[in-house]
Order: structure tokens, then sequence, then C-alpha cells
């Protein structure tokens, strides 16, 4: 997803990166972890080509365990900003560390915006807890974008394959925390929630629609463990974004680029179609016709971009 920044990012790399040299990266400035289980934080690397014919989309597909985390791997192959929880961050910065066998710095947070400029010369870490924020910032711009942790409702534990014993018994005592979701504001105006791995929030009105006014939401809809696709859909009634991008639906959710019938996403696709969404004028407080919500379908390698008003200008397929 792009808003014709060049700061790249990433957002919970998981388990279906081949590593930190797989072609599909480019320059990576910045990643963003929610929690740490093993499809988030990177457990396995993926031991396929995900653009051969052949190539396994669902169930056990060809891995190969790393002890340092695909997120370590890539944020020190590429000089990465890490941002997650306190203790997650500290968590990461040791598998860095492992990895290049240096100990990891903690990234700058310069004035009130708690800035840090990219690209780096070294891998970091940054505390970002919910309620608070970072700002990165490329060094050929004069404006950052902000990110912002909210609260999401899941458990946070690391994968047993990255844990050696001082680890495991810093964990018992202390454990990673919760997880979390974020919000980044773009320059451009674009205001998205990631909800990573989450149930529902009291923040989802509150926080996420009053305080932020976010305008585009990336919702994981998996049900069992996080909202299913009636509650990811409830809770984007709560949010009233413009338009949303259903994930994490751990499902072969489409085929040749056409949702699969009889999917979550699927479902999830039809209940947005069905959201009326009350709004009044901003300034007069005139009620107006109720809106819809719009939403666009990830594609494996297809980048989606959006303008500041979350009206997708490039990439997407309703």
């Amino acid at each position: 997803m792009r808003t014709r920044q060049a700061c790249a990012s990433s957002y919970d790399p998981g388990n279906t990166i081949t590593g930190a040299t797989d072609p599909r990266l480019s320059d990576v400035h910045a990643i963003l972890v929610t929690h740490a289980h093993g499809d988030h934080l990177g457990a396995v690397i993926l031991n396929q080509n995900p653009d051969a014919a052949n190539a396994v989309c669902a169930g056990n597909f060809p891995s190969i365990t790393t002890p340092n985390s695909v997120t370590a791997e890539i944020a020190a192959a590429k000089n990465s900003a890490v941002d997650a929880n306190a203790t997650l961050a500290s968590f990461i910065g040791t598998k860095i560390a492992a990895v290049l066998g240096t100990p990891t710095a903690g990234c700058p947070g310069a004035g009130l915006a708690n800035e840090v400029v990219l690209p780096r010369t070294s891998p970091c870490t940054g505390p970002l807890n919910s309620g608070a924020k970072r700002t990165v910032r490329l060094s050929s711009s004069n404006q950052g974008v902000q990110i912002n942790g909210v609260t999401a409702e899941h458990p946070s534990d690391p994968p047993l394959t990255t844990l050696n014993d001082q680890l495991r018994t810093l964990l018992a005592a202390n454990g990673v925390t919760a997880a979390q979701g974020f919000v980044i504001t773009f320059t451009n105006g674009l205001r998205v929630y990631l909800s990573g791995d989450t149930g529902w929030t009291h923040e989802m009105d509150s926080i996420l629609k009053s305080f932020f006014g976010v305008n585009l939401v990336v919702i994981n809809i998996s049900d069992s463990f996080v909202t299913g696709p009636p509650e990811a859909a409830f809770a984007i009634s709560l949010i009233q974004p413009r338009a949303v991008i259903p994930s994490h639906a751990n499902e072969v959710a489409t085929t040749g680029g056409i949702v699969n019938s009889g999917t979550r996403t699927e479902q999830f696709i039809y209940l947005i179609s069905e959201l009326r969404l009350k709004h009044s004028d901003d300034v007069r407080n005139t009620p107006r016709s109720p809106r819809r919500v719009q939403a666009h379908i990830p594609l494996s390698g297809i980048t989606m971009q959006f303008d500041g008003d979350a009206q997708c200008v490039a990439g997407c397929r309703r």
C-alpha cells in the first residue's frame, strides 16, 4: 500500500517472505510489529518461489525455521527502524543482534514528534506502546509520517523456536506484553488503522473514529482468535472509515484475482456492501444521506495507492 510517498515500510512480516533477499522487498526503512506470534513476527522463512505456478498457498507450505525471526533478518539486512511495544522491541533487538553479532541501537526520538530520520546506516528498535507516537521522516523530506500505537485484544507470546534458555526465563518472568494495532497518518492526510490481531475494543468508536478520524482500515478477519467477518464488519460500522481492506483471512481467498465463493473474504465483502453509515455535514451538523464503505481486495504482488480521502487511485480491485 502506498500514498505516493517514498518511505518504504513493512507491517508484520510474517511467514510468507523468503528472507531478507526476497525479490519482492526493496528498501525497508521501517518495520511495524503488532505482536510476537510466529505468523506476525515471522517464525519461518518461505522455502518456495511464491510466483511459481505450483506454489502452495494454503496449509503446510514449504518453509525453514528461523531462530531469529523474519523481522530481525529483514531489519538486519535493510537497516530498518523497528517499532513495537517496549518489551517486544527489546526482544526483537536481541534477535537483530544475534544476526549481526553486534548490539542493536535504540531508535532516536527527536522533538515532540519522537522523530527518526531515514534511511539509516544500521538497524534500530524503538518502543511504541498504545497511546504513544513516533514519526519517521526521509532525509529528503521536510515532513514525516506519524505512527501511533493503539489497543488490541490479543495475546503476544513469541514462538518457542526463537527462544534460548535465557530468553525463556526472561519471558516467564516478564512476558512480551499484549498485542496492539497502529494508526499511521500520512502527509497527504490519509489515516490508516492497521488492526493486527484483535477482537472488539472500546477504542474503535472513541479513539479510532473520534480522535484519529481514521479513513482507511486494514482489518484481520480470520475468526476464532480474532474478529470474524460479521464481527469485523461491525467494527467497521463503529470506526466509520471510507474504505477497508480485509486481511489475515487464513484461507485461499482469491483465484486469478477473483474472490472465491464460500470464503470469509466473500462474506466480509458482502456485509460491508450492506453497511450504510450515517453521517452529517461537518460544519452545520446537517444529516446527509447514508454512505457506503468501499472494500478493496488485497492481491499478492499488487500495490494499492490511496489519496488523502482514502480513495484508491491505483492497484485496487473491488
